[in-house]
Protein backbone atom coordinates (compact mmCIF):
# COMPACT_ATOMS: atom_id res chain seq x y z
CA UNK A 1 0.00 0.00 0.00
CA UNK A 2 1.18 3.52 -0.67
CA UNK A 3 2.13 5.77 2.20
CA UNK A 4 1.19 9.35 2.96
CA UNK A 5 2.57 11.61 5.67
CA UNK A 6 2.10 15.09 7.13
CA UNK A 7 4.43 16.95 9.46
CA UNK A 8 3.79 19.63 12.07
CA UNK A 9 6.84 21.44 13.42
CA UNK A 10 7.03 22.77 16.98
CA UNK A 11 9.89 25.28 17.00
CA UNK A 12 8.51 28.10 19.13
CA UNK A 13 11.32 27.63 21.66
CA UNK A 14 14.06 27.78 19.05
CA UNK A 15 15.41 31.21 20.22
CA UNK A 16 15.66 29.92 23.81
CA UNK A 17 17.36 26.75 22.59
CA UNK A 18 19.88 28.78 20.60
CA UNK A 19 20.62 31.05 23.56
CA UNK A 20 21.21 28.09 25.88
CA UNK A 21 23.52 26.42 23.36
CA UNK A 22 25.51 29.67 22.94
CA UNK A 23 25.91 29.87 26.74
CA UNK A 24 27.00 26.23 26.80
CA UNK A 25 29.60 27.00 24.14
CA UNK A 26 30.93 29.84 26.32
CA UNK A 27 31.14 27.45 29.27
CA UNK A 28 33.06 25.01 27.03
CA UNK A 29 35.65 27.70 26.25
CA UNK A 30 36.06 28.49 29.97
CA UNK A 31 36.34 24.74 30.68
CA UNK A 32 39.11 24.48 28.11
CA UNK A 33 41.09 27.21 29.87
CA UNK A 34 40.58 25.43 33.20
CA UNK A 35 41.80 22.17 31.65
CA UNK A 36 44.93 23.79 30.24
CA UNK A 37 45.59 25.53 33.56
CA UNK A 38 45.08 22.30 35.53
CA UNK A 39 47.39 20.38 33.18
CA UNK A 40 50.00 23.08 33.81
CA UNK A 41 50.11 22.23 37.51
CA UNK A 42 47.27 24.23 39.09
CA UNK A 43 45.30 21.23 40.34
CA UNK A 44 42.59 23.32 42.02
CA UNK A 45 41.35 24.13 38.52
CA UNK A 46 40.20 20.49 38.18
CA UNK A 47 37.46 21.30 40.69
CA UNK A 48 36.43 24.30 38.59
CA UNK A 49 36.51 22.09 35.53
CA UNK A 50 34.14 19.58 37.18
CA UNK A 51 31.72 22.39 38.05
CA UNK A 52 32.01 23.72 34.49
CA UNK A 53 31.20 20.31 33.00
CA UNK A 54 28.13 20.00 35.24
CA UNK A 55 27.01 23.51 34.19
CA UNK A 56 27.57 22.70 30.52
CA UNK A 57 25.42 19.56 30.82
CA UNK A 58 22.72 21.50 32.69
CA UNK A 59 22.57 23.95 29.79
CA UNK A 60 22.66 21.39 26.97
CA UNK A 61 20.40 18.56 28.13
CA UNK A 62 17.13 20.56 28.28
CA UNK A 63 17.64 21.72 24.70
CA UNK A 64 17.26 18.17 23.37
CA UNK A 65 13.47 18.26 23.67
CA UNK A 66 12.73 21.95 23.07
CA UNK A 67 12.05 21.61 19.35
CA UNK A 68 10.42 18.65 17.65
CA UNK A 69 8.12 17.60 14.84
CA UNK A 70 4.95 15.54 14.83
CA UNK A 71 4.60 13.28 11.82
CA UNK A 72 1.27 11.79 10.81
CA UNK A 73 2.14 8.67 8.87
CA UNK A 74 -0.28 6.44 7.03
CA UNK A 75 1.22 3.18 5.84
CA UNK A 76 -0.87 0.09 6.54
CA UNK A 77 -2.44 2.03 9.42
CA UNK A 78 -2.35 5.48 10.96
CA UNK A 79 0.42 6.43 13.36
CA UNK A 80 1.70 9.64 14.93
CA UNK A 81 5.40 9.95 15.74
CA UNK A 82 7.18 12.66 17.71
CA UNK A 83 10.55 13.29 16.10
CA UNK A 84 13.30 14.95 18.09
CA UNK A 85 16.74 15.79 16.76
CA UNK A 86 18.23 12.68 18.37
CA UNK A 87 15.35 10.18 18.51
CA UNK A 88 11.86 9.28 17.35
CA UNK A 89 9.01 8.02 19.54
CA UNK A 90 5.65 6.56 18.63
CA UNK A 91 2.83 8.55 20.23
CA UNK A 92 -0.23 6.92 18.68
CA UNK A 93 -0.96 3.91 16.51
CA UNK A 94 -4.59 3.25 15.65
CA UNK A 95 -5.71 -0.31 16.21
CA UNK A 96 -8.57 -1.97 17.99
CA UNK A 97 -11.66 -0.03 18.96
CA UNK A 98 -11.69 3.75 18.74
CA UNK A 99 -14.11 6.58 18.04
CA UNK A 100 -13.61 9.62 15.84
CA UNK A 101 -15.32 12.86 16.87
CA UNK A 102 -15.13 16.15 14.99
CA UNK A 103 -14.74 19.28 17.11
CA UNK A 104 -15.44 22.70 15.62
CA UNK A 105 -13.87 24.84 18.32
CA UNK A 106 -10.52 24.27 20.03
CA UNK A 107 -11.90 25.66 23.29
CA UNK A 108 -14.37 22.74 23.44
CA UNK A 109 -11.53 20.26 23.92
CA UNK A 110 -11.05 18.67 27.31
CA UNK A 111 -8.01 19.49 29.43
CA UNK A 112 -6.63 15.93 29.35
CA UNK A 113 -6.78 15.54 25.56
CA UNK A 114 -3.32 15.15 24.01
CA UNK A 115 -2.96 17.76 21.28
CA UNK A 116 -1.05 16.38 18.31
CA UNK A 117 -1.04 19.41 16.02
CA UNK A 118 0.60 22.82 16.00
CA UNK A 119 -1.66 24.90 13.79
CA UNK A 120 -5.05 24.03 12.37
CA UNK A 121 -4.95 25.93 9.12
CA UNK A 122 -8.24 24.85 7.51
CA UNK A 123 -8.06 21.27 8.72
CA UNK A 124 -10.82 20.00 11.00
CA UNK A 125 -9.99 18.94 14.55
CA UNK A 126 -10.61 15.24 15.07
CA UNK A 127 -10.67 13.70 18.55
CA UNK A 128 -9.65 10.04 18.66
CA UNK A 129 -10.95 8.29 21.76
CA UNK A 130 -9.23 4.99 22.38
CA UNK A 131 -8.55 2.95 25.52
CA UNK A 132 -9.47 5.78 27.92
CA UNK A 133 -7.24 8.33 26.17
CA UNK A 134 -8.18 11.24 23.92
CA UNK A 135 -5.90 12.45 21.14
CA UNK A 136 -6.62 15.51 19.01
CA UNK A 137 -5.29 15.56 15.46
CA UNK A 138 -5.72 17.99 12.56
CA UNK A 139 -5.37 15.88 9.41
CA UNK A 140 -5.90 17.23 5.93
CA UNK A 141 -8.78 15.93 3.82
CA UNK A 142 -6.74 13.20 2.15
CA UNK A 143 -5.33 11.85 5.43
CA UNK A 144 -8.81 11.88 6.98
CA UNK A 145 -10.22 10.02 3.97
CA UNK A 146 -7.47 7.40 4.29
CA UNK A 147 -8.23 6.88 7.97
CA UNK A 148 -11.99 6.65 7.44
CA UNK A 149 -11.75 4.22 4.53
CA UNK A 150 -8.99 2.01 5.98
CA UNK A 151 -10.68 1.57 9.39
CA UNK A 152 -14.23 1.68 7.95
CA UNK A 153 -15.26 4.41 10.39
CA UNK A 154 -17.48 7.48 10.32
CA UNK A 155 -17.03 10.77 12.13
CA UNK A 156 -19.37 11.54 15.03
CA UNK A 157 -20.25 15.19 15.51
Amino acid sequence: MNSYSMTYTFDGKKPLKTALLVLALGVDIVNLTFLISAAGGDYVKFAYLAVGIALMLALRLPTLKMTYSLKYDFKDGFSVKRIYQHKEELVLYLCGEFDLIEVNDESALSEDAVRLFSCRQDNPLIVIKTQGMSYVIAPDEYMLALILSFYDKTINK
